[in-house]
Parts: structure tokens; sequence; C-alpha cells
């Protein structure tokens, strides 16, 4: 009898321990969408009351590592794995998925000192690597996704400036910026988004945003990073938002991926990103400040 009962606590033991819309899980969220995803969060534990999810906010690097770690099944950040990465992750038979949910922005504040800030790529790229040493850059935090953004995409591995100053998350720097006229802050559109209409592009009023004069030849005129100017990549600094799962069975990371990428997309829309899994249609409309 003892023998019987030792089997069956072993073939129970292995069991999944959670499904599509019950039980808990652990995920790693990069720090700049926080804004965005406690509210995708807060719908979708309100749907299925029986879902646990620990949420944590933490740099890009630090959501890798705790997915290499297992010490998550599912986390969030702004790229898919690298060729090295996925041969990695192989090695410690890993299968990884992935897909981007939603294309979002990198934007540049400043103090209302600055009514109406822009610059052209090429200005950028002085004031970052120090070129114009006029302003101090501040990005929210040292290993974040957006540095990581500006050395690959704007700087094309040129090294970034000395004035560089680094707090640790999103809020600290819009606060840092508010009072600091000779900074400029470098952080992810929704943090900045007014989501409270989300027929109307508003920021949020204690910075000012930059606009930003792309590289390309066919466009001639300063672009804000408004929704559909995300959505076409008009905007020059836009990048996209992916989740990166190993879970082997239809789990929790499943059900809310599956959540985020149907319903969830109204709320990346809300929150001024453009939604990639569901049909857009852009219309011609004012855009009030």
């Amino acid at each position: 009898m003892l023998s019987i009962i030792m089997l069956l606590f072993s073939c129970t033991s292995n069991e999944p321990k959670d499904n599509q819309t019950a039980g808990s899980i652990k995920i790693s969220i990069d720090e700049t969408y926080k804004p965005v995803m406690e509210e995708q969060l807060k719908i979708f534990t309100s749907r299925f009351p029986n879902a646990h999810i620990l949420a944590e906010y933490k740099p890009e690097n630090d959501c890798l590592k705790d997915f290499f770690e297992d010490t998550t099944r599912v986390i969030f950040i702004t790229r898919e794995l690298t060729q090295e990465e996925k041969d990695y992750a192989l090695s410690k038979q890993i299968v990884a998925k992935s897909m981007s949910m939603a294309r979002d922005a990198i934007v540049f504040i400043m103090s209302k000192a600055h009514p109406e800030p822009k610059f052209t790529m090429a200005e950028l790229r002085d004031i970052l690597t120090g070129v114009n040493k006029n302003f101090q850059i501040v990005f929210d935090n040292k290993n974040s996704s957006t540095v990581r953004y500006v050395n690959d995409s704007i700087l094309n591995g040129q090294k970034l400036s000395d004035n560089i100053f680094a707090t640790n998350n999103s809020e600290e720097v819009i606060h840092y910026i508010e009072k600091n006229d000779k900074a400029i802050g470098v952080i992810g559109v929704s943090w900045i988004a007014d989501h409270k209409d989300s027929t109307v592009e508003q920021f949020l009023k204690q910075v000012n945003i930059a606009a930003i004069k792309p590289d390309a030849d066919s466009i001639n005129f300063y672009v804000k990073p408004y929704q559909a100017y995300i959505g076409l990549k008009e905007y020059p600094c836009t990048r996209e938002f992916y989740f990166i799962s190993k879970e082997t069975w239809p789990g929790l990371g499943t059900g809310l991926v599956n959540y985020l990428c149907r319903d969830g997309q109204i709320v990346f829309k809300q929150a001024k990103m453009f939604p990639l899994r569901v049909n857009v249609l852009l219309k011609n409309a004012t855009v009030n400040e």
C-alpha cells in the first residue's frame, strides 16, 4: 500500500500547478513599460481572480538573467534573443518562443523652460556623444533598454558622452528633468502619455517632449512620438515590445500572453503605443497639445 501511495504522489507532483487562468507565476518586465503593464495586469487579474502574478520591474539585462536562471518562465523586454542567447538556451534545453506585441518609442524630454524642443538626429548624436556639451543626458538606469537602444540604434556603437547621469527608474528621470533646464531625459513613451483620453494625443504636463527630424530625406519635418507616427515608423526612435516564454504547457504565462495579444491590444493603444496584433485604421486628425 505504501508503494502505491508513493507512486500516486510522484505522478501528481509533476503535474503543472497553474493553467491559463489560475495559479501563481512570477514574471520579469522591462521597467520602461511599468505604467502600461500595471494596467494590463490589473485587468487580467480582475477577470481571473484565481490568477496570481508577481511582476518584477527591472532593467532589461536583469530580466534576461531571470529567464536563463530559471527565476521566471516569461519575460517582457524590447528585443528578441540574439543567436548567441538562443544557442545558450538550447544548451540548457530551453525552447524559447517570442513575438512582438506592440511598438513604442524612445522619447527625449526637457523641462518647461524649453517650450518647443526639437533636434535633428545629427544634433542628437552630437549631444549623446559629447560633441555638444551644453546638455546633460539622463537615463532611467545604466543597464536599461533605453541605454542599449541609444547605443545600438542611434549611435551605432559610438561612445556615449561622459556627461551621462542614470537614475533608478523612469519616474525619477521625469522628476529630475522638471528641475534641471540643462538636462535631457531619455525614457519610453508610455511614461509620458496621458491615458485619460484615448482619443486625444496628449502628454504629461510637467515636461516637454522633443520633436525629432529623421535622417530620411523623405521626411523633412520634425516629428513627435504620436501614435500614428510610431506605427508608421516616421518618428525615428521606435522599438518593439516582446514577450519571451519558455513555458512548456498552456500555463498562466501562456494565458497572460494570449490576453496581451488579444484584448490587451486596446490597453497598449490607450498607452499611446501602437498595437501589432490587431488591424489598426489610421485616420487624419487634429492634434491637440
